[in-house]
């Protein structure tokens, strides 16, 4: 099968195989733009025609074996925008990007499939639309969950553009991006004057209406009302996180931390924020037998105002003699659970816990470990986790002494908008991101994800806080805005203002209504094409 596919390729005529190549490199290049290089965000409003004039030239030299050229074009995508991964698993890195690429590649064939059966383009362009779509927004509900590249999250950097995610969330830019795309190639192929001059008018409207509407918006929206302003820390304590597990010992981590939270605190500070896992070992049902939350809850006593957000890894052991849960592990007759979470605490003894529900594949949890147990066993020979770790239903909003709630995501919960959503609607009147990006190295991972959360200060108009072991920190206002950021490897703890707020945005209230309505449409629309194939089959039978 393999050598029938290469020698097929290779009966390709040169010329022709040089531009398909050609236009997969380009689509890989101006793809990645956007999430490499600040304020280039419109750049993915053109950047899949070399996409679709690979597919045109395709058709119209009927080259068959062309699934190898779309899939190069997104694997190169993937490589450019997220290669960052292999800093943290080189095994990793292959399997998330060779995956992602496929999935990509498997929607476009979906969409050249349809092409075959509709008569007429525009309903194999609908077809792509509602696919993609459909496909980003079940990615986001599945275990095997990797939305980095969500295509509306490339305009992460140019928050000025996109004002109007807070009706929309992120994939509103998804259902722009691919509909600008597909009126400027039809635009640019058009034979026909009339045609050419209505696909120009649809085209420039649909690329002016949303920014002119999104940056009246960014330059009349109050960032002060609904609210109050607080004051917060963030502490950075930039410890080398291959060093952290197990090596440098806890209560040294925590003297150099409230270290850091003493040079900024003041007696005005509502909120300290720390990043993720930054305690270890703590036993969910006894929380005051560590010596870490001893320690914590002694520095809180000289702040009876503030509350203190620290993430912690912790567990919970059961008595139980059957499986408590599915993500339980065990050890010797006793079975545990353990958790990414994080704590809210202040002096009046006073906690309340979330935890990690978003997991990164892996690494926190064996995708689909139910049904398929052996993949915990081959997934740990290579470097991941020997197990599932605990989480909850979804995302929650922890009550602070001021009457405030606090969302807390931790790490790359932040990419998922419409989970997020969720601590807003519980009354979280801003948002914590608490993270550790040090894993990545000196690379756009970091920047990446600090600029995410920009989006979903502007999908729930939120100020978010931004706490990281080794940089990004800062806080965002609910415009996109940041308003302070520290440096990469950099101790250091910084204390700043922030407006909460208690009002719902549309997406807010209602979620990510454009996902849910292509995901509906999807298998009707799959249903169509196989019914027309099937009757078009018929008839030439006949």
């Amino acid at each position: 099968m393999f050598k029938k596919t290469i020698f097929a390729l290779m009966k390709v005529e040169k010329k022709t195989r040089l531009k398909l190549l050609f236009f997969a490199l380009l689509f890989g290049v101006l793809m990645s733009v956007p999430y490499l290089v600040p304020h280039c965000g419109p750049v993915v409003l053109v950047a899949f025609i070399p996409l679709l004039y690979m597919d045109k030239i395709a058709s119209e030299e009927g080259i068959r074996p062309f699934w190898w050229y779309h899939y190069l074009a997104f694997l190169l995508f993937n490589i450019f925008s997220t290669f960052w991964i292999w800093f943290v698993s080189e095994v990793g890195s292959i399997a998330a990007i060779a995956l992602n690429a496929l999935q990509m590649s498997i929607v476009f064939a979906l969409y050249r499939w349809s092409r075959k059966v509709f008569t007429y383009r525009w309903l194999s362009y609908l077809f792509l639309i509602v696919a993609w779509i459909a496909w980003e927004h079940v990615y986001f509900e599945i275990e095997l969950s990797w939305p980095w590249l969500v295509l509306g999250n490339s305009f992460a950097t140019s928050p000025s553009l996109v004002q109007w995610y807070e009706i929309t969330g992120s994939l509103g830019g998804s259902l722009w991006i691919l509909l600008t795309n597909i009126l400027i190639f039809s635009l640019l192929t058009s034979s026909e004057r009339v045609h050419a001059k209505r696909l120009t008018i649809a085209a420039s409207v649909l690329v002016i209406l949303p920014i002119t509407a999104s940056l009246v918006r960014y330059y009349t929206i109050d960032c002060e009302s609904g609210g109050e302003e607080i004051e917060v820390v963030v502490v950075q304590p930039n410890i080398d996180p291959f060093k952290k597990y197990g090596i440098l010992p806890q209560e040294k981590m925590d003297d150099a931390m409230l270290s850091l939270v003493h040079q900024v605190i003041t007696p005005k500070t509502k909120y300290i924020v720390t990043p993720e896992t930054f305690t270890f070992d703590m036993d969910l049902d006894r929380p005051t037998a560590h010596h870490s939350f001893v320690k914590y809850l002694s520095f809180m006593e000289e702040y009876p105002n503030t509350n203190l957000l620290v993430g912690i890894f912790s567990h919970r052991l059961y008595t139980t003699i059957s499986r408590p849960s599915h993500s339980a592990r065990k050890s010797g007759s006793v079975w545990y659970d353990v958790y990414n979470s994080a704590v809210l605490m202040d002096a009046g003894d006073v906690y309340s816990y979330y935890h990690k529900s978003k997991l990164v594949p892996g690494v926190e949890i064996i995708p689909y470990e139910r049904y398929f147990p052996f993949l915990s066993k081959l997934i740990s020979k290579f470097g991941g986790s020997s197990g599932s770790y605990g989480t909850q239903d979804e995302m929650d909003a922890l009550e602070g002494n001021d009457g405030n709630k606090v969302g807390p995501m931790i790490c790359y919960e932040s990419v998922y908008g419409n989970f997020s959503r969720i601590a807003a609607v519980k009354g979280a009147t801003f948002m914590a991101v608490m993270t550790n990006d040090g894993w990545w190295g000196d690379t756009p991972g970091y920047r990446q994800h600090f600029r995410y959360a920009g989006l979903r200060a502007i999908e729930m108009r939120r100020d978010v806080v931004h706490a990281a072991n080794t940089g990004i920190s800062g806080i965002i206002n609910r415009r996109g805005d940041v308003i302070i950021r520290t440096g990469w490897w950099e101790e250091t703890s910084f204390r700043g203002n922030i407006n909460t707020n208690g009002n719902l945005t549309p997406f807010t209230r209602y979620g990510d209504l454009i996902g849910l309505v292509a995901a509906y449409l999807f298998l009707p629309f799959t249903a169509g094409v196989i019914i027309v194939q099937i009757c078009r089959r018929r008839k030439l039978k006949q």
